[in-house]
């Protein structure tokens, strides 16, 4: 299981987050390819920069909006997030992100939804990019530590109103986010405090426990000193699980180099078909530097003496190593997955989960498509199940 830490101490944008998690998972390179149709079309074209704040290095995303770029409408940016996102790249979170936004804009100024500042082509980078990258690390888990929020005054289209702006009070209160208020200039965006949101409305809360994978500071506009003006995240892999079993198991080894590789392939067929629970082979170099392999072959403890006489058997060697050793396994659980009416399954562990390669085979024969195109459909739909599950729950 992967948990994304967000740490908004210093405030959260939406661009900050979406710099900070390009920063973690390293993905400048996707984030480019993925608003090609935007720079195509001279709209807005992305430049990530290494800044200093408060003597912290962090990522800035500068998104530069060309002249001529339009105002968008909220069906213009929904129109928009469908083009740019499917299933398997995040549009769950972006489509979540912006209903929030539309939402509280409405309850804020009445039932008519104005967007003003937000009807931007900056806004749907934000969301868009933010969503792909959520997607693309493949988190299962959020956690988002309190939000720092700061106090004062802000001129906005409706003139000078108190900040936090009312849309970003009402998006953190709907959300039920912790927040640590101050006084202070600007600290929380409409579209940060959306993209918080949406997160916490679609994943599961948890605190991060296991190792950190990845981390990304991402840069605020302005340079306060004292302050670092940055947004953290943090990627933690659980590695630990409830569900691991401990179990003895016999290995049994011997080194070969005088075996043809036909017969050394019929061996690993044959003790798999007797009962053996894994056998494989290692290339190694023997006495009188001769190359050859070592032969492994797990079994049961019951089961041990018998596979020892079957290698020697099968093989002719004379010697043959066997010893009783503990593993560590991790009991999984599966979870069907439909793509274009064939069933895949996909196996589910806290070390992450993953498609049954003979299904992705046979699907993908039946379908014509590469097995790294049917892995991202199933993994993408696979995922949309589990946020369809925590929005239940």
């Amino acid at each position: 299981m992967r948990t994304l830490v967000i740490n908004p101490a210093h405030g959260v944008a939406g661009d900050m987050l979406m710099a900070a998690l390009a920063s973690a998972t390293q993905s400048f390179e996707a984030l480019e390819a993925l608003f090609a149709p935007l720079n195509a079309i001279n709209w807005c074209s992305l430049d990530f920069q290494a800044v200093d704040r408060s003597s912290l290095r962090a990522t800035h995303c500068l998104v530069n909006i060309q002249e001529g770029a339009p105002k968008l409408s909220l069906a213009e940016l929904q129109s928009w997030v469908k083009r740019l996102l499917d299933e398997t790249t995040g549009i769950h979170i972006a489509r979540k992100a912006l209903d929030l936004l539309a939402a509280a804009e409405g309850e804020v100024h009445g039932s008519s939804v104005h967007l003003h500042e937000l009807a931007s082509v900056d806004t749907l980078v934000d969301l868009v990019g933010t969503a792909y990258l959520c997607a693309r690390a493949g988190i299962d888990i959020v956690s988002i530590m309190p939000i720092g929020v700061h106090f004062g005054s802000l001129a906005m289209a409706h003139g000078q109103l108190p900040l936090p702006g009312p849309a970003v009070l009402s998006l953190l209160a709907a959300a039920n986010l912790r927040v640590v208020a101050a006084p202070g200039e600007e600290s929380v965006t409409p579209t940060g405090a959306a993209l918080l949101a949406a997160l916490a409305a679609l994943f599961p809360h948890g605190s991060g426990d296991g190792v950190i994978t990845g981390v990304g500071y991402g840069a605020g506009t302005r340079d306060t000193p004292g302050l670092a003006n940055v947004c953290q995240v943090v990627l933690v892999d659980d590695l630990i699980d409830d569900a691991a079993l401990v179990e003895t198991v016999g290995v049994v080894e011997t080194y070969l180099d005088d075996v043809s590789g036909e017969l050394l392939g019929n061996c690993i067929q044959e003790m798999l078909e007797a009962g053996a629970l894994d056998a494989y082979m290692t290339p190694a170099t023997g006495k009188k530097s001769r190359p050859g392999v070592l032969l492994t072959v797990l079994v049961k403890p019951t089961e041990m003496d018998v596979m020892v006489i079957r290698v020697q058997r099968l093989l002719g060697t004379s010697g043959v190593r066997f010893r009783l050793q503990q593993r560590r396994r991790l009991v999984p659980s599966f979870q069907e997955v439909e793509v274009e009416g064939h069933r895949v399954m996909v196996k589910v562990t806290a070390a992450g989960a993953k498609p049954e390669f003979e299904d992705l085979r046979r699907v993908a024969q039946v379908l014509n498509m590469s097995l790294g195109e049917l892995r991202d459909r199933v993994m993408g739909t696979y995922r949309s199940i589990g946020v369809s599950n925590a929005e239940r729950a």
